[in-house]
């Protein structure tokens, strides 16, 4: 009759495994703490988050709301003052009260605001030297 050697395997204690994955997650906290710290990514950073909440502000401070344009709002003295009574259905103006109706301006407006804050930090990240 053939004998069957069983090989015992022995793992690794939750302890010490919870120690290796605290030991890589540190790890990879500090290279990223020290890659921010660069100054041409840190000020890439700076200027990604003022421009983006910048445009991000003034886009949905413009006066479009989910119930229509917003009385008082720079968006109802705009439309009082350029079409007074009549509002164009094609235009720009209609088009951003309907966005904003559905519920799809702001999202609009951050994905915007995103793409042209991304210009400058790009700029600014090839630019400033270390």
């Amino acid at each position: 009759m053939d004998t069957l050697d069983i090989v015992k395997l022995t793992l690794p204690s939750p302890e010490s495994l919870w120690s290796g994955v605290q030991g890589l997650i540190g790890s990879a906290w500090n290279s990223f703490v020290t890659y921010i710290q660069l100054p041409h990514v840190y000020w890439a950073i700076a200027v990604f988050a003022i421009v983006f909440t910048t445009i991000t502000t003034l886009g949905m401070c413009m006066g479009f709301g989910p119930a229509g344009v917003l009385p008082g709002s720079l968006a109802a003295a705009f439309q009082s003052f350029a079409y007074g009574g009549f509002t164009p259905a094609s235009g720009i103006f209609a088009t951003l009260t309907s966005l904003a109706m559905l519920g799809l301006l702001n999202p609009a407006i951050t994905t915007i605001s995103a793409l042209i804050a991304l210009i400058p930090a790009l700029f600014i990240f090839y630019t400033v030297q270390d």
